[in-house]
């Protein structure tokens, strides 16, 4: 008797030990979780308070940005990876805010807008010029680069500017929703060249103007410096028009959009970019991507945006 009485005894005792250790360990693990919680540098939000953007951003772990996949933005078909001064650029940004990964997503350049809008995508990173009929639809970063055009002709054309256009003949191409749409249709309403054509993206249009469909396309310097560079084959046949000079309407400043929804995540953005570029990373990027840093230098009076229609 007891035994047995001693025995309960100790298996009673045994029970609670059990039940302590259990509540310690559940407390410990709890305790565990709680300070494990990622600690974000939030010296770039206003009043170090997170935008909800930003916060969304850093729980889902992905920025998505909109590009048509030209030299500023683009997957490179070898390696898989995210490349280009816009890419270079928008990368570092998301690592400083917290944000692990950034996913481009293809998209017509005539068709950005209305996915930064419609919410398809996150921002716009496409060496995109800041205009003002654009600031009344999206809202703009800072100013990251500037750049101006290039008039591409046949090898053998006798095409070298805009003063050598034969109005009779001429058909000049374009990219639409560009800048250079604008400037290449004002050439056709001046009489200055016969015809102002869409003919499609960069690889399109480089196409026609080989194949003869075109006498010359208008586009952005930055992108064929690089394609000259990276695709040398891409432009067999052709050259720049040594001759060919912008207005002061076609000397981009470009930057980032975002949706009004937005306006305080791009002013988080804006923080990172000050640094980056107190840190000369702008330059180093242009660099690391083959192109010359000084001829994308950004005036001071044109480092904050010149064009938005808001502030909040």
């Amino acid at each position: 008797m007891r035994r047995k009485h001693l025995w309960k005894k100790l298996t009673a005792a045994l029970t609670i030990t059990a039940t302590v250790l259990s509540l310690t360990a559940c407390g410990s693990s709890s305790a565990s979780t709680a300070t494990s919680d990622k600690k974000y540098d939030n010296h770039y939000c206003e009043n170090g308070k997170p935008s909800k953007l930003l916060t969304q951003l850093r729980e889902s772990g992905t920025l998505t940005v909109g590009s048509s996949g030209d030299s500023y933005a683009y997957i490179d078909k070898d390696t898989n990876e995210f490349c280009g001064i816009d890419a270079e650029i928008i990368k570092e940004v998301a690592k400083r805010l917290g944000i692990p990964n950034v996913q481009m997503k293809l998209i017509n350049f005539s068709e950005l807008i209305v996915n930064v809008n419609n919410g398809n995508i996150d921002m716009i990173t496409d060496g995109m010029y800041q205009k003002e009929d654009r600031a009344e639809q999206i809202y703009y970063g800072d100013t990251w680069y500037s750049q101006g055009g290039i008039l591409v002709v046949p090898e053998d054309s006798s095409i070298d500017g805009q003063d050598t256009f034969d109005p009779k003949k001429t058909v000049v191409g374009y990219t639409a929703g560009t800048i250079w749409q604008t400037r290449v249709e004002q050439w056709a309403k001046d009489g200055l060249i016969k015809e102002a054509r869409d003919t499609g993206d960069q690889s399109s249009s480089l196409t026609a103007l080989q194949y003869g469909k075109i006498d010359a396309f208008l586009t952005d310097s930055t992108v064929m410096e690089d394609m000259k560079i990276r695709t040398p084959e891409a432009l067999k046949g052709l050259k720049f028009a040594k001759n060919y000079k912008d207005t002061d309407a076609e000397v981009g400043y470009i930057a980032p959009a975002v949706s009004f929804d937005n306006i305080a995540f791009m002013k988080e953005v804006n923080n990172v970019i000050k640094e980056l570029r107190d840190e000369g990373f702008i330059d180093k990027s242009f660099k690391k991507v083959g192109l010359d840093p000084t001829l994308h230098t950004v005036p001071n009076d044109k480092l904050k945006c010149f064009v938005n229609t808001r502030d909040k």
